[in-house]
């Protein structure tokens, strides 16, 4: 297989894009199990395209151009998994292409050859939950814009306009995926160690990094959500709980082999002498990016393994060194073998438990379950305070606290006559069909609302808005 994508042909990326499609095919055919995050995408996505606005009408520290995304998808076709993962094909593909391109431009092998891309479809294919369109992938295509400049910089020394456009290709990372703020130093860092840039040229990339965040705020602060817009995006991660969906060891026993790899991978290009001035900062600014790729999952506000998306480039381009580095090529075909076939078998294996003992790698919490409000729910709007929201998978969302760790400060401070208020207006304009309270924090707010208390019935430690003429009854 490695031979195959070693010849120099543009027709191996057809290739590439039915490997990608095969190996997510049984996915589609089966029965592919929804996250949690991709559940808030969905329902994140559902309310903004009833011309909602994002951090008002709905509470999530959710990217906003991820968000619009998750919209246009939702007007397109409805809360739909598969249109997540046609698109997440889509996704990579492009990355496939674009991260192959920039290497054979930038001559960063000494060959010209599609093995890049080969080895970065097979990385994006380490675990299922890679298989949706996450901020995270789509923060990848940015990634590669600006190691493409940085590489092009490197080479030709760019002009004004390139540092323009990676300022540009930063901020709107920054704007998908809110952890790749970290390549806005990491890039000013690698382009002042491998290259000469003045300050003009810095001030370019800096302007071109503030003009999209710049309007982006200006049309939250035309809404009156500038804020808001700061508080739940920006400054998200201050102010909210980490959520830990998987593990660190479940995601040290997928990750290790290939990052072992790698490292070995590293150790194969450092003993090897044969590379040019530009190819030896290439390899260099690639460790840059590996190391952000760290801080970024260090700092992001949750554990779940489509982060792992961002490390793709680095180490594709460290295991595509090695495979060309191997002189015996029946070896290095052995090795991708045992590379491309553990990436699979430990997808498959631990999505359907076949290959690791059981709860070795535990994804339970990753995973939307069926709860029992399942069938009190279906169809209606609902709100669930409390941080397990499996139960939207059957109803929508009323009211804007979807996000527990943006809601949960609001109904602590129930006694602040300000946030009392605010909830209030929020029911009344917004009646929950069905509240579910995970914790224990109604008894207290009906205390204090009892006008909207009347409306409601106790079932469980869940409360039903009563129909029209129960109200009509209960207020007279």
């Amino acid at each position: 297989m490695l031979a195959f994508f070693r010849i120099n042909d543009p027709y191996r990326l057809i290739g590439i894009f039915l490997l990608i499609v095969l190996i997510r095919l049984p996915f589609f055919l089966g029965e592919m199990p929804l996250t949690i995050p991709e559940l808030q995408w969905m329902i994140v996505g559902e309310t903004i395209s009833f011309k909602n606005i994002l951090y008002v009408d709905v509470w999530d520290d959710i990217a906003p151009l991820a968000a619009l995304i998750y919209s246009l998808i939702d007007i397109i076709g409805g809360r739909t998994q598969l249109g997540y993962q046609i698109l997440a094909v889509l996704a990579v593909f492009l990355q496939c292409f674009l991260f192959n391109q920039l290497l054979i431009v930038s001559k960063a092998f000494k060959e010209n050859t599609y093995v890049p891309g080969l080895i970065y479809a097979v990385l994006m294919s380490a675990f299922f939950d890679f298989f949706t369109l996450s901020p995270a992938l789509m923060s990848c295509l940015f990634q590669l814009l600006v190691i493409n400049g940085i590489f092009y910089h490197i080479a030709s020394k760019g002009k004004d306009e390139l540092f323009l456009n990676l300022g540009l290709a930063l901020g709107l990372a920054a704007l998908i995926y809110l952890p790749s703020l970290c390549y806005l130093p990491i890039t000013i860092v690698a382009l002042g160690l491998y290259s000469s840039v003045n300050i003009k040229k810095y001030l370019l990339l800096f302007f071109g990094f503030m003009f999209p965040v710049v309007l982006v705020g200006i049309y939250f602060f035309w809404h009156g959500a500038l804020l808001d817009f700061v508080d739940y995006y920006f400054l998200s991660w201050l102010s909210t709980p980490f959520q830990e969906y998987f593990d660190l060891k479940s995601l040290l026993i997928i990750t290790l082999p290939t990052f072992l790899l790698m490292v070995f991978s590293w150790l194969k290009i450092y003993t090897t002498s044969r590379f040019n001035n530009h190819q030896t900062n290439y390899i260099q600014v690639m460790l840059v990016f590996l190391v952000a790729g760290f801080i970024m999952v260090f700092f992001a506000g949750e554990r779940v393994p489509h982060q792992m998306v961002v490390f793709a480039a680095p180490v594709a381009f460290f295991l595509s060194h090695m495979f060309l580095l191997i002189k015996r090529r029946f070896i290095a075909e052995l090795v991708f073998l045992l590379f491309f076939g553990w990436t699979l078998t430990t997808n498959y294996g631990v999505l359907y438990r076949f290959i690791l003992p059981a709860g070795l790698v535990n994804y339970d919490n990753l995973l939307v379950s069926e709860t029992k409000w399942d069938t009190i729910v279906k169809g209606k709007k609902i709100l669930i305070l409390g941080d397990q929201p499996d139960a939207y998978l059957h109803a929508y969302l009323a009211t804007p606290y979807l996000n527990w760790g943006l809601s949960e400060n609001h109904f602590n401070q129930l006694r602040s006559f300000n946030t009392l208020s605010s909830i209030y207006e929020t029911f009344d304009q917004q009646m929950p069909e069905v509240i579910i309270d995970q914790q224990n924090l109604v008894p207290e707010l009906f205390q204090l609302m009892p006008s909207i208390a009347a409306q409601y019935s106790k079932q469980g430690d869940a409360y039903l808005l009563k129909s029209k003429s129960t109200r009509g009854q209960a207020n007279n």
